[in-house]
């Protein structure tokens, strides 16, 4: 049994993924990639509220990700969410909380998802990464995953609340070397996201 996924929400996971393969003929590649025990980043590129769902689709392990605070608001979707993993952060400052949030998760060697693009892009091409975001992650020490995500700016595109019956595709790339030196690791992050981007 795969220690930080408790029964509750694996058959939460099994019932959304049925429905997600039903409606965008999900197709998840590479997903053998992610290990199914000790600490990990998965870094992917973020152009929809679909985005979190497909990267827990990912892996059987439940994971922890960041959330905009906004979400927390309404006390039923905050329970929800918070028990799917998520913990909220604030955007367009520096959040202590949540930096703190991640190392604490880092340590417990727990799998964490993060977008460091920091906002919902176009889909058409990956954003700059946030240097605040990269810091972080090189702060955790933790081996880190790259995945992209196609087809969801279509099924549920920025502005919009009625999802599209799109296909929905993510792509695991290969875990990233291990770098000693933050600016080169940002370097090395911006390339493997962007030619893994560019290659599916």
């Amino acid at each position: 049994m795969i220690k930080d996924s408790p029964l509750w929400y694996r058959l939460i996971r099994l019932s959304v993924y049925v429905i997600f393969k039903i409606l965008f003929n999900l197709i998840i590649r590479g997903k053998e990639k992610i290990p199914l025990r000790g600490g990990v980043i998965l870094v992917s590129n973020h152009s929809s509220y679909l985005d979190p769902v497909v990267l827990g689709l990912t892996t059987p392990r439940r994971i922890n990700f960041m959330a905009k605070e906004e979400l927390f608001k309404n006390f039923f979707f905050r329970r929800l969410i918070t028990l799917l993993g998520a913990f909220p952060v604030k955007r367009g400052e520096i959040d202590k909380f949540a930096y703190r949030k991640v190392l604490s998760i880092a340590r417990r060697e727990e799998i964490i998802a993060l977008f460091p693009e920091g906002t919902r892009g176009n889909g058409k091409k990956l954003g700059i990464l946030r240097k605040g975001a990269v810091k972080l992650i090189f702060k955790t020490k933790l081996p880190v995953i790259p995945v992209i995500i196609k087809g969801t700016e279509k099924a549920l595109p920025r502005g919009k609340k009625m999802i599209r019956l799109k296909k929905i595709r993510a792509y695991v790339g290969d875990s990233l070397r291990k770098i000693d030196r933050e600016s080169i690791f940002y370097e090395e992050l911006t390339k493997k996201m962007n030619e893994l981007f560019k290659s599916v």
